[in-house]
């Protein structure tokens, strides 16, 4: 477990120490994933709901990730960077002209269903990247162990980011 401190910024992956831990992971990477990517193209594939985006897909992260499940493609490493509370999530539902229902608020912290597809494709040995304020991820229920967690703080009101990598140690191959 490490600390550093580093500038806050709405794009996660332009702060210097989030960057470089994503980096050291995609390094041995032949096959990568992020279903919230906005304008980041560190992954092989990326996916965003905003068409406004640099992504390749613009679709819910479920639907992308179940579209990769249906065309059996199976990635070593996935980086998961939704957003982190309720109002971030509603913002980027409105930002696409979308209903954020009660339902969205209810389901869209969680992001249950998305981690159980996550484990179904990410192949024997690959590693899931979690970014948000909690350490949640992909958990040992999913039959993950935590390999790294780096706490950034951005000093002031701002929230720390915490970035945790995780192994899939209880996978089959795929």
């Amino acid at each position: 477990m490490s600390r550093v401190w580093a500038m806050p910024n709405h794009n996660t992956f332009e702060i210097k120490p989030i960057r470089r831990f994503v980096e050291k992971y995609l390094a041995n990477s032949r096959a990568s994933i992020d279903p919230f990517a906005r304008n980041s193209q560190l992954a092989t594939v990326t996916n965003d709901l905003n068409p406004a985006t640099s992504a390749t897909y613009h679709l819910t992260a479920k639907d992308f990730l179940t579209l990769l499940w249906n065309r059996k493609v199976y990635p070593d490493l996935v980086i998961m960077d939704p957003p982190y509370n309720l109002s971030q999530l509603k913002q980027c539902y409105q930002d696409v002209g979308r209903e954020f229902a009660q339902w969205d608020a209810q389901y869209g912290a969680s992001w249950i269903e998305e981690r159980d597809i996550i484990k179904e494709i990410l192949t024997n040995d690959g590693v899931v990247l979690t970014f948000g304020w909690n350490t949640n991820g992909m958990g040992k229920a999913r039959g993950f162990e935590i390999v790294e967690i780096m706490l950034v703080s951005h000093g002031g009101q701002h929230n720390d980011t915490i970035c945790i990598a995780e192994k899939r140690i209880d996978a089959e191959v795929v």
